[in-house]
């Protein structure tokens, strides 16, 4: 086993990590040389992120054993990464995905060989197969390019979000840079990586497509390729993000009408439209997909059979149980409310069992009190008036919901569960914050006008 902190490479190391970090510190003083703010928090994130990267590689390394799917993620990329120079051109066609079970025989010698029967799998060594190039194969150094370049994508998304909220650097700052568990999970050599950056970078372009009509050759092929990359590792994460951001984008045009009897009149057409297209998109990308992501009935049968197999005794007691269901609509409706409070709030503090869980387990109970303090707040009728103002938090609550439930439904593992759900903290915690800060400035402003 490959000691990737002995001799040369402990030193190669040291150097990626120091020019690295030069090269942040350089473009913090050159781009924001006149915004504090902005200096220290782009050089803080990043380290935040470097950070989260080597601890989780460090506690799957010595406290696992290498015993986990990210480091053989690793070597698998490695092998593929190899061929960037001994057979190019069968590394870029697997990378772009152009390979076949039929053609992949012409391609020479090869020291890696498509995962054509687990394309998710295949996707995450196409994606990590550059960075493994780059880093020259040592694991640490290859997290370390890999966090660089999504701290860039999380900046952008950071700084995007800001435009699109109108303010509130901090709170967005904690939303998409600085929650724990979603940082920690999102900076190993796994799949939730690509899949928590490039979801919310789809969300950027999707809002600067449809919301702003930026119609622009670079808006597309990042939309696209956002899209794509989460397609290819987590359908059901870009199904969730294209349903609520249809719904949202409906509810954002009806409300363009000022007349509310024209309102009452056009709300309708408005649900039919998005409806309809809603499905033919989802139907499309479905049979794109195919195999457990090819439709409803298929995703409810892999929910079945994944939570029945990580409640198994071999999972040491890191197991919950939601209930069981049938892999029907009227199934899953049974154990709605269960698996979307295990979506959104399990781990409880006392169901942890590590470090990393009770990271967690934290985070949960923040999020559980924030919630119980926004109702408190504002009440049930508040809600509504609050989205009906506001059509972001119509997008951030249905995101929620629909991820929360699908990985409640389908995971009965506290260790899968806390993995599976980061795509969805920013957006709950932005909608709890917000709501929160807004009644905070509403009530301060209606006490000023009363003295």
């Amino acid at each position: 086993m490959e000691n990737y902190f002995a001799g040369i490479n402990l030193i190669l190391l040291l150097i990626y990590l120091l020019v690295l970090t030069s090269l942040i510190f350089i473009i913090s003083s050159v781009n924001y040389s006149d915004d504090l703010f902005y200096r220290r928090l782009f050089r803080m994130a990043f380290l935040y992120k470097i950070l989260a990267g080597l601890s989780f590689g460090l506690i799957y390394d010595f406290y696992y054993g290498r015993e986990a799917d990210t480091f053989y993620y690793f070597k698998n990329a490695s092998y593929l990464g190899e061929m960037f120079f001994t057979n190019p051109k069968a590394f870029w066609m697997m990378f772009f995905n152009q390979v076949t079970p039929e053609t992949v025989y012409q391609l020479g010698e090869l020291t890696y060989y498509p995962r054509f029967y687990d394309t998710q799998v295949y996707a995450i060594h196409r994606f990590l197969s550059l960075f493994t190039v780059v880093g020259i194969k040592n694991y640490y150094m290859v997290s370390l390019c890999l966090n660089t370049f999504l701290f860039f994508v999380n900046w952008k998304i950071y700084r995007s979000l800001v435009s699109i909220l109108k303010g509130h650097q901090t709170i967005v700052a904690i939303a998409i840079l600085f929650i724990p568990s979603a940082t920690f999970w999102s900076s190993g050599i796994i799949k939730d990586s690509f899949t928590y950056s490039f979801s919310l970078l789809f969300f950027v372009y999707f809002y600067k497509t449809f919301f702003e009509h930026r119609i622009k050759v670079g808006t597309i092929v990042l939309l696209y390729i956002s899209g794509y990359i989460v397609l290819a590792l987590k359908p059901y994460v870009l199904y969730a993000l294209l349903i609520s951001g249809l719904i949202w984008l409906g509810f954002a045009n009806l409300y363009r009408v000022k007349n509310r009897v024209l309102r009452v009149v056009v709300f309708p057409i408005s649900i039919l439209v998005v409806g309809f297209a809603g499905l033919w998109i989802l139907n499309s990308l479905m049979s794109v997909v195919g195999g457990h992501y090819a439709n409803i009935d298929a995703m409810l049968k892999k929910a079945v059979i994944s939570q029945k197999d990580l409640k198994q005794e071999y999972y040491q007691g890191a197991s919950f149980d939601i209930g069981d269901f049938e892999p029907t609509i009227e199934g899953a409706l049974s154990v709605t409310p269960q698996a979307l409070v295990a979506g959104i709030y399990r781990p409880f503090l006392w169901e942890t069992r590590s470090i990393v869980m009770l990271l967690s387990g934290l985070e949960n109970l923040i999020l559980l009190i924030l919630t119980i303090y926004m109702f408190w707040k504002i009440g049930l009728l508040g809600l509504f008036k609050t989205l009906s103002k506001n059509h972001f938090f119509i997008f951030c609550l249905i995101y929620t919901l629909s991820i929360a439930l699908g990985v409640g439904l389908s995971t009965s593992n506290f260790g899968a569960l806390v993995r599976f759900k980061i795509p969805l903290l920013p957006f709950f915690f932005l909608w709890l914050a917000l709501t929160i800060a807004e009644q905070i400035k509403k009530s301060s402003t209606e006490n000023t006008a009363t003295e």
